[in-house]
């Protein structure tokens, strides 16, 4: 017996690296037969069933083998089998892949088996620009996450669905339905021009995954290293996600259905005063400014049925996040049909699929939908192989408008949602109780703005072995955007103080065509120990964009509205435009080896793009491996390290994705408008003439990125243990920025981009993961750490003088942008407690403060508060991004949970400076207590509503306001439980079922007091500001996965 199973480990090992469905049998003492007069002979039963995928789908080629013996056979193209085994053997189904199971028989003829994906054995092939290699031999840095993990969270889109799952890979999300979070790789590494990275999907190159639906994933890899992203070229500097989508496998047609649906709600609100506790500290703010109370906190007001204003009516005590804030939901399904076959002259595959998810705000008024379709099919017949991908997607948005978040706070209770003697029929601010808060549910009611979208990305490929080491390819894709927005302005008030604006209906309708060709030979051959790949290709790109606006006002008071562009009355407007840019390119890559132990890689790309007067530049990078684990001395520790490689890398990269009018297609030449009238002359007569009204951008070029990158992979106890490391710098040289230029240049566009600008971008990345199985006990733990310090080390204009950029709130400069400091970095006063009774005021900066008054710090020790004490404080990047992902499988029964969390960053909390500023007409929290005689606070001044003092209190600009955003969030935990397949066998063509709950957000663990620490922040250059950034939600949903 033991002579069978070392044979079959001889086998094994070959046949896996030939590709084909052979398994490793455990090795386990077999169950003697001992010819005695008391033995019992054990009977041989005839043994059939079906194995099947997580999908259904039968799994042809699948290991059935009798444990501790070679008896064994294979399952047909239809995943079934039939095996003569001992009655009370073991049998073990295997396949690459696919985690291994071990089933006992006990004396039954039939067992059908449902196998997992092993998602160590999937990430074992990685795709790296245009070639595909073996992830043991990649000598860049390149992170991957399968579509188990991709699906199991609750969401719209793909960014929100990796979150935290992979080190260097930063996700900022909101709950906004229908949003895309932000996505950066490896830090921030431009000033003015785009930082998100480039998405590859099926050979497509996008910028926008939105309307990708996240349940056609098969898996997800990042590059981030130049090694890995000078393929690119031009648009890698902001590293690359390659997205591959779920293709037909060879068998019996399956068909699949998933299904879940919930409930959705914010986690976290605030905890604010009613209206008699916010009336008593009002009426304090004005009694310490001497001036007249207002006349609804000095005497609340009260309402009768019909809203008016009745003595005997009731208080208005109105609960504004209560009114606006309400139960959302989510629902998601999905059903393909798939299928294939391998025939002795061919191959084919198909996969047609169809999804809908709708998502309906926790606030009133934003919601998402998108409709989806999937087509993937693909043939190989002789030498050719033919393949293509398409999705066609249809969303509805209703966007959500203004700030709400901040306005919730601002909005008095004493104030009701709806007030019919205001036209439009809400309530807000006036005289007796002034604020120029918004009203949030008046502003998504009386506004409607909403988007529809549809979009087509497909992409075809044909491939043709010309010679056994040598086949020519040509990829076609391209990416069809056709969208519509409405804007629907209802007449009617929303805030005090406004002007009276009409009623107004708009719409923006636009097209985006972009197309991709490429053209690759590839060389494929081993010289003895000799292994060598290489690519050569061109290829073309090319966007073309059209947009038109139209306006027109004066739709009348309602309630009834006639919402179409002819039905206004009043001056209509129209605008519109279009532009086209273009890139060509010549590229190659290449790798060697030697006896995959020594790893060479290089790639080189010379791209040419029309948005640039220079138009050709030539991006390149090269990397070295060594995997000391095939070096002959290291044979001794194979059973304990069964993998140990190093690698570095070294290149440069291209940034070309630039912003401003028209796509930024054109900022190289200057703008001249050839419809200007010019009255000259004494009489005044009207001629046309011409004026540059935009100056052009001369020196404009690409960004140039230069990454270093060390690192190393290794594998422990035949990898159930894997460690990943790496050490990363990224210099941003020639950084576009569009520093101020005096008015006598008459400039009326964008300031003209100069390649002025250095960031800096370094950090370390680590990722841990170890898995088990016992029997039917499977776990697993898997988990990354990422750090980044983002630097800006030169920023200066041509003449070589040091500037900044500024980002103000209200007048207050929040965040500065200059070399030495980080992108967007915190600007602000030092907070320094409240001056007590008793303090040297006199003497002190600040000798007109009153006791209850803030105390700023005097940074320079000038002896007086000025402009020069406001300092770089706090952090905006975290120094540690994480995740932890737990898994575990027993029987039937499954569990995951992911926590992700971020650590060392500070947040400048908006929402909290309008409740706790105490000089404004908002509402307070509810254990706000301000400095009085008897409370001598030591973190709130008094409440006072006017004069220098609460000017000088509520700073905003002020620390203060900075608060520490670290949290550890448990981002989801999932329950599932797979019925088994002996009780489907009654339910004719059911192959698998597979029922689960998820939450998502459950709950978060953090000292910031906002709604969430998580922030989209507002925008690149002020990114630690959360001025009301819609809070992420929480989720419970249930489910149901359906193979036929």
């Amino acid at each position: 017996m033991k002579k069978n199973v070392r044979y079959l480990q001889q086998i094994a090992l070959p046949s896996l690296l030939c590709c084909l469905p052979m398994t490793l049998a455990a090795a386990a003492p077999p169950v003697a037969r001992t010819a005695t007069h008391d033995a019992v002979e054990v009977a041989d039963v005839a043994l059939s069933g079906r194995v099947v995928d997580e999908t259904g789908t039968g799994l042809p080629g699948v290991n059935v083998v009798v444990k501790g013996t070679s008896n064994g056979t294979q399952t047909d193209a239809d995943g079934r089998y039939t095996l003569t085994v001992p009655d009370n053997a073991t049998v073990v189904f295997s396949f690459v892949g696919y985690t291994s199971q071990e089933v006992a028989v006990n004396g039954r003829t039939s067992v059908n088996i449902s196998l997992a994906p092993d998602a160590q054995t999937l990430n074992d092939v990685v795709v790296v620009g245009y070639l595909t290699q073996k992830r043991e031999d990649v000598t860049g840095s390149v992170a991957s996450v399968g579509a188990r993990e991709v699906k199991q969270a609750p969401v719209a889109t793909l960014g929100e669905a990796i979150q935290g799952r992979l080190a260097g890979v930063q996700v900022t999300n909101t709950g906004i339905p229908g949003q895309a979070p932000v996505v950066n790789i490896r830090g921030v590494g431009s000033i003015s021009s785009g930082g998100g990275p480039l998405y590859v999907v099926d050979g497509l190159w996008t910028t926008n995954l939105r309307d990708f639906n996240p349940q056609d994933v098969e898996s997800v890899q990042v590059l981030k290293d130049a090694a890995s992203l000078a393929p690119y070229g031009s648009s890698g500097a902001n590293g690359v996600i390659i997205i591959t989508t779920r293709r037909g496998k060879a068998g019996t047609p399956a068909i699949n259905f998933n299904a879940y649906a919930g409930v959705q709600n914010i986690r976290k609100t605030y905890d604010l005063m009613n209206a008699q506790e916010w009336a008593n500290i009002n009426n304090q703010a004005h009694d310490n400014a001497g001036v007249a109370r207002l006349p609804f906190a000095n005497a609340l007001p009260r309402r009768n049925a019909n809203g008016e204003l009745d003595p005997n009516g009731q208080i208005v005590d109105t609960d504004w996040q209560k009114e606006f804030i309400k139960q959302g939901s989510v629902q998601d399904y999905n059903l393909s049909f798939s299928g294939g076959n391998n025939g002795e002259k061919g191959s084919s595959n198909f996969l047609i699929g169809a999804g809908y998810f709708n998502q309906k705000g926790t606030v009133v008024g934003p919601k998402f939908e998108r409709y989806s379709m999937r087509l993937n099919s693909g043939f190989t017949r002789g030498r050719l192989r033919v393949g293509e991908s398409a999705l066609l997607t249809r969303t509805n948005q209703t966007r959500l408008n203004g700030t709400p978040f901040n306005d919730l706070g601002r909005m008095l209770p004493v104030i009701p949602v709806y007030d019919n003697t205001h036209p439009g029929g809400f309530g807000y601010g006036d005289n007796n109780a002034p604020t120029y808060g918004t009203n949030p549910i008046a502003l998504q009611k009386l506004f409607n703005n909403t988007g529809t979208s549809n979009r087509l990305q497909g992409s075809i490929y044909g491939e043709f072995d010309i010679f056994s080491f040598l086949r020519y390819r040509l990829n076609l894709a391209t990416e069809y955007h056709a969208y519509h927005d409405q804007e629907k302005r209802q007449y009617g008030f929303w805030r005090f103080g406004d002007p009276d604006n009409p009623s107004y209906y708009a719409e923006n309708q636009g097209n985006e065509l972009f197309g991709l060709a490429e053209n690759t030979l590839t060389f494929d051959k081993s010289f003895g120990d000799h292994n060598v790949t290489a690519v050569a290709g061109y290829s073309v790109q090319r966007q073309h964009n059209e947009f038109t606006r139209g306006r027109n006002n004066d739709y009348g008071v309602g309630p009834n509205y006639n919402w179409a562009l002819s039905a206004g009355s009043t001056a209509p407007q129209v605008e519109g435009n279009q532009y086209t840019w273009a890139k060509q390119s010549f590229f190659g890559q290449g790798t060697y080896d030697y006896k995959q132990r020594y790893l060479l890689t290089g790639a080189i790309r010379r791209d040419g793009v029309s948005r640039f007067a220079d138009r050709w530049g030539t991006f390149w990078a090269a990397s070295a491996g060594w995997r000391i684990s095939r070096e002959a001395f290291f044979e001794g520790l194979n059973d304990k390290i069964s993998n140990l490689k190093l690698r570095a890398s070294y290149g440069g990269l291209g940034n070309d994705f630039i912003g401003g009018a028209y796509g930024g297609s054109y900022r190289y030449q200057g703008t001249i408008n050839p419809n200007v009238n010019y009255p000259l002359g004494p009489s005044q007569t009207i001629l046309n003439g011409q004026i540059q009204t935009a100056l052009a951008s001369p020196g404009i070029t690409w960004e140039e990125r230069r990454t270093a990158n060390i690192g190393f992979d290794a594998g422990f106890l035949e990898d159930r243990i894997t460690l990943s490391a790496d050490y990363y710098v990224s210099q941003t040289r020639n950084a576009l920025v569009d520093p101020p230029i005096a008015l006598i240049y008459g400039n009326d566009g964008a300031n003209p981009y100069q390649p002025i600008g250095r960031l800096e971008n370094r950090g370390f990345e680590l990722a841990l993961g170890y898995n088990e199985s016992r029997g039917t006990f499977k776990y697993g733990v898997s988990g990354n750490l990422t750090t980044i310090r983002n630097k800006v080390t030169r920023l200066n204009d041509a003449a070589g003088n040091p500037f900044f950029f500024s980002n103000n709130f209200n007048n207050f400069e929040l965040a500065r942008t200059e070399a030495g400091y980080e992108l967007g970095s915190f600007y602000l006063y030092q907070f320094d407690g409240i001056f007590q009774q008793g303090e040297d005021i006199a003497s002190s900066a600040q000798p007109n403060a009153q006791p209850g008054d803030v105390r700023y710090k005097d940074v320079n020790g000038d002896g007086v508060i000025t402009t020069e004490d406001i300092q770089h404080v706090g952090r905006v990047f975290p120094k540690i991004q994480y995740g932890l992902n737990l898994n575990a499988s027993y029987a039937n029964f499954d569990v995951t949970a992911f926590f992700q969390g971020v650590q060392g960053n500070n947040v400048l909390n908006l929402s909290r400076w309008w409740l706790d500023r105490l000089d404004d007409n908002s509402n307070y929290r509810s254990d706000l207590n301000p400095w009085t005689t008897t409370n001598p606070s030591t973190t709130t001044p008094r409440a006072i509503i006017s004069g220098a003092s609460a000017g000088e209190n509520a700073r905003l600009n002020s620390t203060r306001w900075l608060e520490n955003g670290s949290y550890l969030r448990l981002k989801t935990v999932q329950l599932g439980y797979t019925i088994p397949a002996t009780a489907l066998e009654r339910l004719k063509g059911v192959g698998s079922l597979r029922v689960y709950v998820t939450g998502q957000n459950i709950f978060t663990i953090t000292k910031y007091k906002g709604y969430d620490p998580e922030t989209a922040g507002a925008g690149t250059l002020a990114r630690g500001v959360d001025d009301g950034s819609y809070p992420n939600i929480r989720t419970f949903t249930a489910g149901i996965q359906l193979g036929f």
